[in-house]
């Protein structure tokens, strides 16, 4: 469900993106799932490569339980990712689960997340995550996911990070940090 947030897949895409999954396994799940009404897929022909799964519109109401999920899992995101898979692609979700809808000031702030582009914006007090690049930003921000989410969870600081910033550091810092627990001034 997780990468079907993300965009439509094909088969072998779903199947690199799941570390460790049969191809049976992968094909017996989207069966049950399309068989629930929750992924759908094109009308290409079966077994062809240009076969496309999608989440269908109750599919797509499960966003905000797994959008929950990634917030009740930032516990382990503090530690790094480990041996664990991380794909620049989950960008835009995990950080739209960790800063979205969090107080913050005016600003927009460009990622480059390993070649995913996304776009951490805020206006009325609230910050908004998008895929891809979109207005004029105040700063840009060259980062790997890890690093990104450290930030997003309040583990490290902007200026404690290993980020490449250019344009404005403290609209980078508003938009994209978590305050850190025992920090005097709350960066």
């Amino acid at each position: 469900m997780r990468e079907l947030l993300i965009g439509d897949r094909t088969f072998r895409a779903l199947e690199s993106a799941l570390s460790g999954i049969s191809p049976s396994l992968l094909a017996k799940r989207l069966t049950a799932l399309m068989d629930d009404g929750l992924v759908g897929r094109n009308d290409a022909p079966p077994r062809s490569k240009s076969v496309e799964y999608h989440l269908t519109d109750a599919g797509r109401s499960l966003e905000p339980v797994i959008i929950d999920l990634i917030r009740w899992g930032t516990r382990w995101m503090l530690g790094g990712p480990g041996d664990d898979l991380v794909d620049p692609r989950w960008a835009p979700l995990a950080l739209r689960a960790l800063l979205e809808d969090q107080p913050a000031g005016r600003g927009r702030v460009h990622l480059d997340v390993d070649g995913i582009e996304v776009t951490v914006s805020a206006s009325n007090g609230r910050r908004r995550v998008t895929p891809g690049h979109h207005g004029l930003p105040d700063a840009t921000v060259a980062a790997p996911l890890p690093a990104l989410l450290a930030m997003a969870a309040g583990a490290v600081t902007l200026q404690r990070s290993t980020v490449a910033v250019s344009g404005d550091a403290a609209v980078a810092d508003e938009l994209l940090c978590a305050p850190v627990a025992g920090d005097r001034d709350g960066r």
